[in-house]
């Protein structure tokens, strides 16, 4: 993916989360609102419904009261009326039309004055004067009396019509003037149509009258609905469950409102709290206890769907926009970086032309800034380069000049090399004894460089050899020379001391102080001496530092000889050294090597050492001399065949005995 592509999806993505962060947050923002809003507006709907119906009870109570009160009035000024007209000696017919006037103007729809005997002589209404008392038919509906007769307004609305279709209510007092009753009427279905519109069913119609609640009831204390109503074509005005029931009397028995999600709506709960002298008549079955309303309750959720389907909308339309804006920034912003590609290119093929960043230098920000270093950058690597290949031409005739005198100077070591090797090989002893007591075999498999090991085989006399192997340190012409002095001090300590009887550490005392005092090569060598007795088949030895000499046994067991003796030759005037005597045994040998077949390593630098030597030389039994080290040098080649290295020189001499002690003995 390309800079420029991974730039478009990060602005991209940045903006789109931008958009749908603030939509979600808005979207959540606003139905947690909308919830709150609803949930205020159930608790007030429940609250104003449950405090209507309290009042409810009590108003048409106090009307009553006050209908009764002005009846009563009325009939008073009646009676006091008719006691004036009557002691006027007006006649009968002009005191009812009196009362019809009064009754036109706005006094009481009904009048009846008796006599003495309950007959109604005086009256506003039409129709034969009925009797109060006796006659029950042709009095009034209400009967006979005594006092006030009132009725209950609250059973007004249901009252049923009256002849003529009115609904009347009465008060009579005595008479003021002699013994009669004075009695006034008033129609009251007008009061009915208030206890209806004051009642709970008016606050119910009212309550749902804008439709903002589907619903709403009044239940009594056990839960019984004693008024509902429900907004036409609703499907949330059904009967309540009994989870809501309960829900109702929780709330009516604890005095608090309460919440309830039912479906897709919110039922609220409020207790109906009546004054406090008429706590205990509402304490009674079917007096209304807790007011329930439903509210609708999926606004919320529908006003946060459509507020994420809008934002999902933005979203569309900024991500749309966004990714249009972003193509073209990233192609203003990204033309520097094409310039300085093929800069880049122009100057690896070396062509590069500072014009050809002109555009892009000129801008003023980081990529002006990239292009300018950039082009000075080139100039400079182009001057260089110039002045690089002035240079190398020049180096290149020095090189040539140089290597004419590498390849003289090479051939120069070859010559010295091979001189050295030539000198190194004919000091190695011609012909080794030979016998039926005894076998011996020397090879040197020269390295690379002449590193000056050698061996050595020196008859002393009839039935004494002196053996010799040495390595000395470094490598060339000098580690020749080294060679040639530690041989030549071997060999006249050796010559000197053979009246004396002088050993192997006696020969290595005299060849140490020999080398430290003539040597003029800062070097040292290391060496193996034994004298061998072949008839006794005594092995005096020593050894100056030099590890590989064993003696291997006609089982093909290995014992190294090596510990007995002191430090290298030219190391430290003045060294004293030891040595050791063993007998060998028939199909016995000695075994000598340098220093180069136990440090030849392999690919994982793991050098040849002593264990391997050993394990070779015990799987030699029963080999001749010769056989015997050329399996050990097999081995060693083996050994570094993956990825080794032979270090140095490789020398093997090798001494069998073959006849056993006794006959030897016989044979002098």
């Amino acid at each position: 993916m390309t800079f420029q592509q991974r730039l478009i999806l990060l602005v991209t993505g940045l903006v789109l989360l931008a958009v749908a962060a603030v939509t979600v947050a808005m979207a959540w923002t606003t139905r947690a609102a909308l919830t709150e809003r609803i949930e205020t507006e159930a608790r007030q709907a429940a609250g104003m419904l449950a405090r209507g119906a309290a009042q409810a009870r009590d108003i048409p109570q106090e009307v009553d009261a006050l209908l009764s009160e002005r009846l009563l009035s009325e009939a008073t000024l009646t009676a006091h009326l008719v006691a004036l007209a009557e002691a006027a000696k007006l006649p009968p017919r002009a005191i009812n039309d009196r009362l019809k006037q009064i009754a036109e103007a706005g006094g009481p729809d009904e009048m009846w004055i008796t006599d003495n005997r309950g007959r109604a002589y005086l009256h506003n209404q039409p129709g034969p004067d009925p009797t109060f008392g006796q006659d029950a038919k042709g009095g009034p509906r209400h009967g006979t009396y005594a006092g006030l007769l009132n009725r209950s307004p609250a059973a007004l609305a249901s009252e049923p019509a009256m002849e003529g279709g009115r609904l009347m209510k009465f008060a009579g007092v005595a008479g003021v003037d002699r013994p009669r009753i004075v009695q006034v009427g008033a129609e009251v279905r007008r009061l009915g149509d208030i206890v209806r519109k004051s009642g709970t069913d008016g606050l119910i119609d009212g309550l749902l009258a804008d439709r903002s609640v589907e619903a709403a009831w009044l239940l009594d204390r056990d839960g019984r609905v004693l008024a509902r109503g429900v907004v036409v074509g609703d499907a949330g005005g059904g009967p309540l469950s009994d989870a809501d029931t309960a829900a109702a009397k929780a709330a009516a028995v604890g005095g608090e409102a309460a919440l309830r999600a039912a479906g897709d709506g919110l039922l609220a709960f409020a207790p109906v709290k009546y004054a406090a002298n008429s706590a205990a008549a509402a304490s009674q079955a079917g007096v209304p206890a807790v007011a329930v309303v439903r509210l609708p309750y999926g606004e919320p959720g529908a006003m946060m769907s459509r507020q994420l389907k809008i934002g999902g909308l933005v979203g569309v339309f900024v991500l749309a926009l966004g990714v249009y804006a972003c193509v073209r920034f990233a192609r203003d912003q990204m033309a520097p970086v094409e310039r300085l590609g093929e800069a880049v290119k122009a100057v690896e093929a070396g062509r590069f032309n500072p014009f050809t960043l002109n555009e892009a230098a000129d801008r003023d920000d980081e990529f002006g800034r990239l292009s300018r270093v950039f082009r000075r950058m080139a100039m400079e690597a182009s001057a260089r380069e110039e002045t690089l290949d002035a240079q190398l031409v020049m180096r290149g005739a020095e090189l040539e000049t140089k290597s004419e005198k590498l390849a003289a100077a090479e051939q120069l070591i070859e010559e010295e090399q091979r001189a050295a090797r030539d000198v190194q090989s004919n000091l190695l002893p011609r012909q080794l004894p030979v016998g039926r007591d005894s076998q011996f075999y020397g090879v040197l498999l020269p390295g690379d460089t002449v590193s000056g090991d050698f061996y050595d085989v020196i008859e002393l006399d009839e039935r004494r050899s002196l053996l010799v192997t040495a390595g000395v340190s470094g490598g060339g012409v000098p580690a020749a020379f080294l060679m040639l002095m530690v041989r030549g001090a071997i060999r006249e300590t050796a010559r000197a001391g053979l009246a004396a009887g002088l050993g192997p550490a006696a020969i290595l005392t005299g060849a140490n102080e020999r080398l430290c005092g003539e040597s003029p090569f800062n070097g040292f060598a290391t060496a193996f001496v034994a004298i061998y007795d072949r008839v006794a088949g005594t092995l005096v030895h020593a050894a100056a530092g030099h590890r590989g000499a064993c003696r291997v046994n006609a089982e093909g067991g290995v014992e190294f000889l090596s510990a007995v003796g002191g430090p290298a030759l030219g190391v430290r005037r003045g060294a004293p050294y030891g040595e050791a005597t063993v007998i060998l045994n028939q199909d016995e040998s000695l075994f000598l090597c340098t220093d180069g077949v136990l440090r030849s390593i392999d690919g994982q630098r793991d050098a040849f050492g002593e264990e391997r030597l050993a394990a070779t030389l015990a799987a030699s039994r029963g080999m001749s001399a010769r056989d015997r080290a050329e399996l050990v040098l097999r081995t060693v080649h083996a050994h570094t065949q993956s990825g080794g290295v032979i270090a140095g020189d490789l020398v093997c001499l090798v001494l069998r005995r073959l006849l056993p002690v006794s006959e030897t003995a016989e044979a002098v």
